[in-house]
């Protein structure tokens, strides 16, 4: 099993459950719901695989994958990518810098917000061949 499951479990739960609009508040319940389906759905596939909200000193990521050993970040919305995108990343790092955790750190969002990370993505990708980490930023399949 690979990243496959995980994205078919995120892509149904945002085409299902997204709100889009300006309002604000309707935007990050729609966030906070779809975080939270998409995590109880992996539950349900492996509970002792995949972990929802991964405490790490004063942090939490999205969805961790011991098997694997993946962190998994989800930016549903497409406001700011790169504000979570550097938090997200310095999770991860710190993660790691405590006790080595993650190979992997896979960062998804919708499509405009690939887009808007453009040169800080590539950046960041040379970056973590240095740092030993895999960094992979993935868009949200958004439903036709």
């Amino acid at each position: 099993m690979n990243n496959n499951i995980v994205l078919q479990c995120l892509t149904e739960t945002h085409n299902e459950l997204w709100e889009n609009g300006k309002d604000v508040g309707l935007q990050t319940k729609s966030s906070s719901k779809i975080t939270k389906v998409w995590q109880e759905k992996l539950l349900l596939i492996d509970a002792i695989r995949f972990i929802p909200e991964y405490k790490v000193g004063g942090y939490k990521i999205d969805l961790v994958d011991t098997e694997e050993r993946i962190a998994y970040e989800l930016k549903v919305s497409p406001k700011n990518p790169h504000h979570e995108f550097y938090r997200d990343v310095f999770k991860i790092l710190y993660a790691n810098s405590l006790d080595r955790k993650f190979d992997r750190f896979v960062f998804w969002c919708p499509a405009v917000s690939v887009v808007k990370l453009g040169a800080l993505a590539v950046f960041v990708k040379s970056l973590s061949k240095q740092l030993n980490l895999n960094i992979d930023i993935f868009q949200i399949q958004s439903k036709q």
